[in-house]
This record gives structure tokens, C-alpha cells and sequence, in this order.
């Protein structure tokens, strides 16, 4: 049986948070000491943007909205409906290209962009989190 799509929503607003309070912990570093930890950083960058991509999924669904083609639709269309702030999804846009790098390795890694990185995710994405808090406030 498929699982209630409340459930899905609060399991993936949870990864959100918690890759957040993982990415913390890499702000506090100077930068030699995240380029030695640039796995880790990658990997949270990349679940990030993931896990924002399926809430803003659950939130095009209920929208009725349907599907997107990919991470990067899935912002544009909530800003194309009005939903989400154009700054918000631009940023989230430009992070989701940083993930297709990470994860499907297009082209050489800039340690220097996934190290410089970390504090801007950081932003942006508890910018989303808190504008997805606020989406689906009331929803039942």
C-alpha cells in the first residue's frame, strides 16, 4: 500500500533538517580542513538539493500541478506558479546544477566551489525549508 503522502512530506522536511544540522558542522571548518572533508560535503550538498526537489514534488502535487522532468523543473514550476520567490528558485536552480556535477561527475570537481559552498547551501536551503514549513502549514 502506497504511503500517505503527509507521511512522505514530514519524512522528507525531516531529512531536510537533518542534512542541514550535518552541513553545520562543516561551516565551523576553515577551508583546508573542508577540502579534506569535501566527500562529506558533496554527499550533503547533493541530498540536499534532493530532498528539496521532493518536498517542492509533494508541494506540485497538491498543487495539482503534476510532475517535473527533473530537480531543476521542479523549482522553476513553483515559481512559474507563483509559489515560490524567484531569488529562492534561482538559488535552488544553480545548487541543483552543483548536484548533477557531484553526482554524475559531467566534469572535473572544483574542490573550491564545493568547499565555498557550504555557507550559501546553508542559506538557501533554510530559506526553503522555512518556506516549505509555511506551504504546507495547512495542509491536512
Amino acid at each position: 500500500m502506497a504511503e500517505p503522502r503527509g507521511e512522505i512530506l514530514e519524512r522528507k522536511l525531516a531529512f531536510l533538517q537533518q542534512f542541514l544540522t550535518d552541513l553545520e558542522s562543516y561551516a565551523r571548518l576553515d577551508t583546508d580542513d573542508r577540502r579534506k572533508d569535501h566527500y562529506a560535503i558533496e554527499r550533503l550538498l547533493q541530498l540536499l538539493c534532493e530532498s528539496a526537489a521532493d518536498i517542492g514534488l509533494q508541494v506540485l502535487k497538491k498543487r495539482g500541478s503534476g510532475l517535473a522532468g527533473s530537480y531543476r523543473e521542479v523549482f522553476s514550476t513553483l515559481h512559474r506558479l507563483g509559489a515560490l520567490p524567484e531569488k529562492l528558485a534561482d538559488g535552488l536552480v544553480d545548487a541543483c546544477g552543483m548536484r548533477n556535477v557531484l553526482t554524475h561527475l559531467y566534469d572535473r570537481i572544483d574542490l573550491d566551489r564545493v568547499v565555498a559552498a557550504v555557507d550559501p547551501a546553508l542559506v538557501l536551503y533554510r530559506q526553503y525549508l522555512e518556506w516549505a514549513l509555511e506551504e504546507v502549514a495547512g495542509w491536512d
